[in-house]
C-alpha cells in the first residue's frame, strides 16, 4: 500500500503536486473565511465598475492599480461565476502557481529536497495564512517568482529569450505592487558581480534592457514636459526621497520625544531610536511569520559562511536584499509595515528552509516523523480555524438588504455590511459619535446600523438612549458584540421590519 501511494506521487512530482494541494487549500480557506476581506470588497466593487462602465470604470482610482480588478472582471465574463468568486479563482491559481514555481526552483537546484520543498512552500505561515483573501500581492508573488525562475534558466542558457521573458514578469509583478521595480537592479548587480570577466557588460545589458530602455524614455518623456509622472509612482518616489523622509521622520521623532523622553540627551536621540525601531519591525516580522520553520532556516547556515549559502541559490538573495530595502523605504516613510509585505520574504526563504529542513532529517534521521508531522500541523493552522464563526457582519448585511430603506436615509457604521446589503464599500467614511449625534438631531437618518462593543456595553446603550434610539434588530458575534439596527424612538418600524424582528430576533439575541 505504502509502496503504491509512493509510486503515484513520484508519477505526480512535487511540483504538480503542490499545485493541486496549493488549489485545494484556497478553496478550504475560502470555505472557511466567514467575510471577505476589506482590500478585497474594494477590488470587486472596482471589478464591478470595469464591468458595468469599461474603461471609464478602470480609470477610476488610477489605471495602474485597475489590473487585478480588470483580471476579476475578465474572468467573471468568460467563466459567468460571480466577481467575488472569479477573484478566489484568480488568487488560488496565482498562488499555486507560486507554489509550483518555488518547488522548481528546489528541485533544479537541489532534486533530493523538492518533495520537503513541497511541504515547506505549502505550510510556511508567511503567506499561506493569507489564502483566504483577495489581495493584489498574489500577482506579485507568481511574477517575482517567475522572474526568478528564468532568471536562474537564463543564466545556464545564456538565451535572449529567457532574459527578455525573466524582464517580462518582472513588469507583470510591478502591474500589480509597482514596488518589484527594484528587483530590476537586483538582477542587473547580480550579474554585475557574479559574471565572468569579459562578459560582465554583455550580460548587464541582456538581463537589463528593458528598465534600461523604459527609464530612459520615461526621463525624455517627463523631461520634455510631454506626459506627466503617475501619482503611484510618484507616492513611490517620495518613500525613497531623503529630503522628504528626513522631514517626516524630523517631525514624528520630535512628537515620540515629546511624548515619551523627559530626560535631554534621551531627547536627542528619538530620531535614531525612531529609524532603528521601524526597521527591527521587518526582521520581527519575517522570523514571526516563518514559524517553526525557523528552526531549519538557521540550520541551513549552521556552520557554513552566508555567502555560500546563497550562491547556490542566486539571484536568489539579491532579490531578497531588494525586497527588503523596499519594505525599509515604506516602513520609514509611513510608520507602519503590514504583515502581507513581507511575505514575499518567506516564499523567497523557502529554498534555504527547505534544504535546511533535508540536512536536518538526514542528521536526524529518528526525528523525521515528527519533523513532518509538525509541518503538516503548521499547514492546517493555516486554514482551519476551530473558533467560532463572526457571522454577524454578513447577516446584517443580507438582512439590510432585503428590507426598503431608502439609501439616503440609512446609516452603516461599518463599510462591510454595506457590501454585504448590496450598497457601495469604497467611499463610506465612518462619522464619530459626535457627528452622529448632530445628525440625528438634524433628522438626516430613519435607521442606523451600528457596531456595539463586547466590553463597555453600557456606555454605548447610554449612548442610544441619549439620542433617543431604539433597537429593532440585534446580530450578535464573539465576545458579547454585535451589530444593531436602530432607529428615531419616534419612528415607526416598517412592518416588515417588525414581523423580521419579531420571528428572528428571539433565537438570535
Amino acid at each position: 500500500m505504502i509502496g503504491r501511494l509512493r509510486s503515484g506521487m513520484e508519477a505526480i512530482g512535487p511540483v504538480r503536486m503542490a499545485f493541486v494541494c496549493s488549489l485545494l487549500l484556497s478553496a478550504f480557506a475560502v470555505w472557511n473565511a466567514p467575510l471577505l476581506n476589506r482590500d478585497g470588497m474594494f477590488y470587486v466593487e472596482w471589478a464591478q465598475d470595469i464591468v458595468d462602465h469599461g474603461m471609464d470604470g478602470a480609470r477610476q482610482y488610477g489605471l495602474l492599480l485597475a489590473v487585478l480588478p480588470a483580471a476579476i472582471a475578465a474572468i467573471g465574463a468568460l467563466t459567468s461565476l460571480s466577481l467575488e468568486a472569479a477573484a478566489h479563482l484568480l488568487n488560488a491559481l496565482l498562488m499555486a502557481g507560486a507554489c509550483s514555481l518555488l518547488v522548481a526552483i528546489v528541485r533544479r537546484r537541489l532534486p533530493e529536497a523538492a518533495w520537503i520543498a513541497c511541504l515547506v512552500v505549502l505550510a510556511m505561515p508567511g503567506y499561506n495564512e493569507y489564502r483566504g483573501q483577495v489581495l493584489r500581492e498574489y500577482g506579485l508573488w507568481f511574477f517575482g517568482l517567475l522572474a526568478l525562475w528564468l532568471a536562474m534558466r537564463w543564466e545556464a542558457s545564456g538565451r535572449w529569450r529567457e532574459a527578455l521573458a525573466c524582464q517580462l514578469a518582472v513588469l507583470c509583478a510591478a502591474l500589480f505592487r509597482i514596488e518589484a521595480l527594484a528587483y530590476f537592479p537586483a538582477l542587473m548587480l547580480w550579474q554585475a558581480l557574479a559574471s565572468p570577466a569579459g562578459t560582465r557588460l554583455r550580460r548587464v545589458l541582456m538581463i537589463g534592457c528593458l528598465p534600461l530602455a523604459g527609464a530612459a524614455l520615461a526621463a525624455t518623456l517627463l523631461g520634455s514636459g510631454l506626459v506627466e509622472m503617475p501619482s503611484r509612482l510618484a507616492h513611490l518616489s517620495q518613500a525613497f526621497n531623503p529630503l522628504a523622509k528626513s522631514q517626516a521622520f524630523n517631525e514624528m521623532a520630535g512628537r515620540m520625544s515629546d511624548l515619551l523622553f523627559g530626560h535631554k540627551y534621551t531627547r536627542e536621540e528619538a530620531a535614531y531610536v525612531l529609524f532603528f525601531g521601524l526597521l527591527t519591525i521587518i526582521p520581527v516580522k519575517f522570523l514571526k511569520m516563518s514559524s517553526v520553520f525557523v528552526v531549519p532556516m538557521a540550520y541551513a547556515f549552521a556552520g557554513r559562511p552566508l555567502r555560500a549559502v546563497l550562491a547556490g541559490w542566486q539571484p536568489l538573495g539579491w532579490i531578497f536584499l531588494a525586497h527588503v530595502l523596499v519594505l525599509a523605504a515604506y516602513v520609514t516613510y509611513h510608520f507602519f509595515l503590514v504583515g502581507r509585505y513581507v511575505g514575499m520574504l518567506n516564499l523567497l526563504a523557502v529554498p534555504v528552509v527547505a534544504a535546511g529542513l533535508s540536512a536536518l532529517m538526514r542528521r536526524f534521521p529518528r526525528w523525521r516523523g515528527f519533523m513532518i508531522v509538525l509541518a503538516v500541523l503548521a499547514l492546517l493552522a493555516n486554514v482551519v480555524s476551530l473558533s467560532p464563526k463572526s457571522t454577524q457582519i454578513a447577516d446584517a448585511g443580507k438582512w439590510l438588504a432585503a428590507q426598503r430603506v431608502e439609501a439616503t436615509r440609512l446609516y452603516i457604521e461599518n463599510p462591510r455590511i454595506a457590501y454585504y446589503a448590496g450598497l457601495r464599500y469604497a467611499g463610506r467614511k465612518p462619522l464619530s459619535r459626535e457627528e452622529l449625534a448632530q445628525a440625528l438631531a438634524e433628522d438626516r437618518y430613519d435607521m442606523l446600523v451600528l457596531e456595539a462593543p463586547g466590553r463597555e456595553r453600557g456606555d454605548f446603550d447610554a449612548w442610544l438612549s441619549a439620542n433617543h434610539l431604539k433597537v429593532v434588530r440585534q446580530f450578535p458575534g464573539k465576545a458579547g458584540s454585535a451589530v444593531i439596527v436602530a432607529i428615531p424612538a419616534g419612528a415607526q418600524a416598517s412592518p416588515a421590519i417588525t414581523q423580521r424582528s419579531r420571528s428572528n430576533t428571539g433565537p438570535s439575541e
